[in-house]
């Protein structure tokens, strides 16, 4: 070889050489986790943040157990998973590496709780592509044990700044996998120096032995899961009972079931007094509603800028809300109704629900969640409502409290957001919550859930303005009970009408006008709701997010199709 040819081959060489290892050092530079930090006292997650426009990442499903002896599938080795802080217009590359263990390989019905270490990834929130290649927000699209898979996201550059998470999604899976795989998602404000500093609050749910479908302990039996429940615990049928020995062995406040903050158990927040932050809080539990206040209403100034990552168009108090219950009516006229909760209202967030707080606190208060009469006029008497203490708030002296007001969020992107209230729908459909008798599959008992189209076709294309009117009153013939959240896939949806009397009021979750992803339905009760089948065809979904009623049926799958594309 010429001396030149030579030293030009080995140039060409070392700038091959220099291109790998820059673009390797990038990966590993952005995919880097730093350990758990501490801000003002509260743990946060590691974060993993986009650089140039971009973010690649891992996400690795193992198991292990927690601080209660609960063993658990997690991402990265821990509860929650990395925080992802992307952009608005960001490219997202997130791999799915499933390291769980084979399964049994018996063959179960389709609505039962089965394939409990197969598992596939849904941004919760973002308004992404449903469709399997490229592959984005595919929830269809199964990662098996010893797996991998690599979900390509591109976020539209006017996407909704805001709090989003992920969370795992194979049916007959996804309610087991939940206890411990979830991680917060931030898409960053423009000018994120214009706001107060965040504090991520991931609040995760365990529930050992209480109810059944929705018992980590009854649902890993139920399921085939190999697993043990609890460190140094039997696997398989004795499961329940491990769990059991465990639940008595936990000191109050643990009990059947209980909520953690980031991971711990109650831990306490120390935010500098009269400083305003912004507090994210995610409802990670995958059954319980949360139905949260404060023990010391006057202890912190807290306005609700934004839910389920879109910016409310005006500031809403956010623990001492004036209580909506009725149009028309007198207290009276409720049973067992607490007068004094007319003062005062709760913040309602559904399982999957998000809450954007600006705060600022002067005194110790504890954050609760309690399931007070009222509120069972709306919710249903027969939901789950977390009732016990989440986080104690201790501010700490401050040299510089903050006198002004709380800062307003930008408002939401106008093409996304666009008031439907005075649109003609192109499509008209009613679906129907269906919580029915009890029926037997694979040997297992089961309640028969579902969500079913009962007037109209469901059917959506791209472009189009879709009403549905959502009903949840009827089961097994008699008035519902049960709260079953909503939760839709691939667009957010604008509330337009719902259920006004005197026991289900606007303005206990949401009032009419407001843009949400997950809700809770008046029980029993109907709520309208309108969407606009923006940008992205392929298959979608709708489905309650109690995660057990969805594994066990309870959803809609729709095509968004191409036939009527509106531009």
């Amino acid at each position: 070889m010429r001396p030149a040819l030579a030293r030009g081959v080995a140039a060409a060489a070392v700038i091959l050489a220099v291109v790998v290892a820059l673009m390797t050092l990038s990966y590993v530079r952005v995919d880097s986790t730093t350990p758990f930090a501490r801000r003002y006292g509260l743990r946060q997650a590691p974060l993993r943040r986009s650089r140039g426009g971009a973010l690649r990442t891992r996400l690795r499903v193992g198991a292990g157990p927690d601080a209660f002896g609960v063993v658990s599938r997690r991402y990265e080795r821990s509860t929650p998973g990395p925080t992802l802080v992307v952009a608005p217009g960001d490219a997202v590359t997130v791999e799915v590496v499933n390291g769980l263990g084979a399964e049994d390989g018996a063959a179960r019905a389709r609505d039962s709780l089965r394939r409990p270490n197969t598992t596939s990834l849904h941004m919760h929130g973002w308004h992404a592509s449903p469709r399997v290649s490229p592959r984005e927000d595919d929830v269809f699209s199964l990662v098996a044990p010893g797996e991998s898979k690599r979900y390509d996201y591109h976020l539209p550059a006017d996407h909704a700044p805001g709090t989003y998470w992920y969370h795992p999604h194979a049916q007959g899976s996804s309610g087991l996998q939940a206890y411990g795989m979830l991680g917060a998602v931030v898409v960053a404000d423009a000018d994120p120096g214009r706001f107060p500093e965040d504090v991520v609050m991931l609040l995760a749910s365990t529930n050992l032995v209480a109810g059944k479908a929705r018992n980590y302990a009854w649902a890993s039996v139920a399921s085939g899961s190999r697993l043990p429940v609890v460190a140094g615990g039997a696997v398989g049928a004795d499961a329940t009972k491990a769990a059991a020995a465990l639940k008595d062995e936990l000191r109050a406040p643990l009990d059947a079931s209980f909520f953690t903050v980031n991971g711990e158990l109650r831990p306490t927040f120390r935010p500098p007094a009269g400083a305003w932050l912004r507090w994210r809080v995610v409802n990670g539990g995958s059954n319980d509603i949360l139905s949260l206040e404060l023990s010391d209403a006057t202890a912190c100034e807290a306005s609700v800028v934004a839910r389920d990552g879109v910016a409310l168009p005006e500031p809403r108090p956010a623990f001492a809300a004036p209580l909506v219950l009725a149009r028309a009516g007198k207290e009276s006229e409720i049973p067992n109704f607490n007068g004094s909760d007319l003062g005062r209202f709760p913040l309602v967030l559904a399982p999957g629900s998000r809450v954007d707080l600006f705060a600022r606190c002067d005194a110790p208060a504890t954050l609760r969640s309690a399931k007070r009469g009222a509120l069972a006029y709306y919710l249903g008497g027969g939901s789950d409502v977390f009732d016990g203490e989440i986080l104690d708030v201790v501010p700490t002296p401050s040299r510089r409290p903050d006198a002004s007001a709380a800062p307003r969020l930008d408002a939401p992107p106008p093409r996304l957001f666009r008031s439907l209230l005075g649109e003609r729908p192109d499509r008209v459909a009613t679906l129907a919550y269906y919580d029915g008798a009890s029926v037997v599959r694979d040997g297992n008992a089961y309640t028969d859930y579902g969500l079913r189209v009962v007037d109209g076709d469901g059917s959506v294309d791209v472009g189009d303005v879709v009403e549905w009117t959502l009903h949840n009153d009827v089961k097994h013939g008699g008035p519902e009970d049960t709260n079953h959240p909503f939760h839709l896939h691939t667009n957010h949806f604008q509330i337009v009408d719902l259920c006004v009397d005197l026991s289900h009021g606007e303005g206990v979750d949401y009032a009419v006008g407001d843009w949400r992803d997950t809700i809770t339905l008046p029980t029993p009760g109907w709520v309208k709701i309108r969407f606009r089948a923006a940008d992205y065809d392929g298959p979608s979904l709708a489905h309650c997010h109690i995660f057990s009623h969805s594994d066990l049926g309870m959803q809609h799958k729709f095509d968004i199709g191409t036939g009527g594309v509106k531009r």
